[in-house]
């Protein structure tokens, strides 16, 4: 059963991540752009995060699929489910493209970050606010990135 612990740690980092697209969700109304013409961008932004927490998902019901079979639970799941074998490129596939995607971003609101943005209503948007959710979930995702091998690792003999 340990090897289902790292889900709650992707629990953690999705709620962080959605936390993330919500609080750029509050900047729709507002775009500011950087000398050099760098757009904040903040709907591309969201999309990005969006599809990244998507791969993630995938990812981790490939892992989710993969702790079944090394559990025998296999027989509980459906055929269609139970038959192909997962390969560890399935899983690391869509989660290296959605870490990508999340550092991305952050490295583009960085580029925000000692700007002190006044929206039209008067409120003021800070872009290191906007970051520490997905800091967060890089953060959880990184632990997962070493916890998920050595499992694999301990799991396989």
């Amino acid at each position: 059963m340990v090897l289902f612990l790292p889900l709650v740690l992707v629990l953690v980092a999705e709620l962080a991540t959605l936390a993330g697209i919500g609080a750029l969700r509050k900047t729709y109304d507002s775009d500011f752009y950087l000398p050099g013409g760098a757009s904040f961008g903040p709907q591309a932004q969201t999309r990005k995060l969006i599809f990244a927490c998507l791969l993630h998902l995938l990812a981790w019901a490939y892992y989710t699929l993969w702790v079944a079979r090394r559990l025998g639970l296999s027989e509980v799941l459906p055929a269609e489910l139970a038959a192909p074998e997962i390969s560890a490129a399935a899983i690391a596939a869509p989660y290296v493209l959605a870490m990508l995607l999340i550092v991305s971003v952050g490295r583009h609101l960085g580029r925000f970050s000692n700007l002190r943005m006044t929206r039209p209503d008067g409120s003021e948007i800070l872009p290191v606010d906007l970051m520490r959710p997905l800091s967060l979930a890089v953060n959880a995702y990184g632990t997962l990135a070493l916890l998920v091998p050595l499992l694999f690792y301990l799991h396989s003999g």
